[in-house]
């Protein structure tokens, strides 16, 4: 009898204590919350650094003079959860802005509920510049003219209305959307969609290894456009010019449009040729399928 009653003494305290940590766990989430709302000195050229993980974030150019900063992060949990610190430095260096974020020690370790929300929005001179990194990270960046360059590692990233010359993208896991643009354009992708319409590139770089790939542009008797990857669906449509296409491939197929004449045909390799221009597109792929057609 008392070896059952100090059994059940003890999971009574057990249950108190989990409780005390439950408890205690929500206090300590109510001092990781994280709230920003402030304006901030760049130069209207100069160049937005930010580096963050798992945030959703917004980007917006426009006329204003200086850059507005918004950031709330909300931490609500139960149980038993631990998480790593969280700041945020803003500081103006230069012509520049820099948001970073600074992981604090330790990682996260959950037993039970865990729930994050994220956001930042930022809204910046037009014709700023942007350098990112990212972990986790969702982008929506809009009428952003400058040069943008970003790196994520597993997130997704839609442009819309970028009227700059200058775009590199590298991410691991995640998809490319981009509407517009021009000038010269870098992506790689591991594992995505590329996806980008209506543009009017001259130097095209992308290497993609599983997903797919459409890209919509004008193509320039000066420009090179070199598109290589993996198992991938490749789409790629003129939106005007033209040029000589070629197409390597080891078990894939070719498919164009009535607009372009086939020059060369063999197991592994498609030459074809497209009037109006005198541009030059080479298209590797290993397993996928190449679809070239005229709009």
């Amino acid at each position: 009898m008392k070896t059952q009653q100090r059994k059940l003494v003890m999971l009574v305290m057990a249950i108190c204590l989990l409780g005390n940590l439950s408890f205690a766990q929500r206090d300590r989430d109510d001092d990781r919350d994280y709230h920003l709302d402030q304006t901030y000195d760049m130069s209207a050229t100069g160049t937005l650094h930010l580096s963050s993980n798992d945030a959703d974030v917004r980007i917006i150019g426009s006329n204003r003079s200086d850059v507005h900063v918004k950031i709330d992060r909300v931490v609500e949990s139960r149980g038993i959860n631990r998480d790593r610190s969280f700041e945020m430095e803003v500081e103006t260096k230069g012509d520049d802005l820099h948001i970073t974020e600074r992981k604090g020690r330790g990682g996260r370790f959950t037993m039970g509920y865990y729930r994050l929300d994220y956001d930042i929005v930022i809204e910046l001179p037009e014709g700023a510049s942007l350098r990112v990194q990212g972990d986790d990270d969702d982008y929506y960046i809009k009428n952003v003219n400058g040069a943008i360059e970003m790196e994520v590692d597993d997130g997704d990233i839609e442009l819309e209305d970028c009227k700059g010359d200058d775009f590199e993208f590298n991410l691991e896991d995640g998809d490319l959307k981009m509407e517009g643009g021009k000038g010269k354009i870098y992506v790689r992708i591991d594992d995505g969609d590329v996806d980008i319409r209506d543009g009017k590139f001259e130097d095209v770089e992308m290497v993609v290894e599983d997903g797919s790939i459409i890209v919509e542009t004008e193509i320039f008797d000066k420009g090179m456009y070199e598109i290589r990857a993996d198992d991938a669906r490749i789409d790629f449509v003129v939106l005007a010019g033209g040029g000589e296409f070629s197409v390597t491939k080891d078990d894939g197929r070719v498919r164009a449009s009535s607009e372009f004449e086939t020059i060369r045909e063999t197991d592994y390799r498609s030459e074809l040729k497209l009037a109006g221009g005198k541009a030059e597109v080479q298209i590797r792929t290993n397993d996928g399928s190449v679809r070239l057609s005229r709009r």
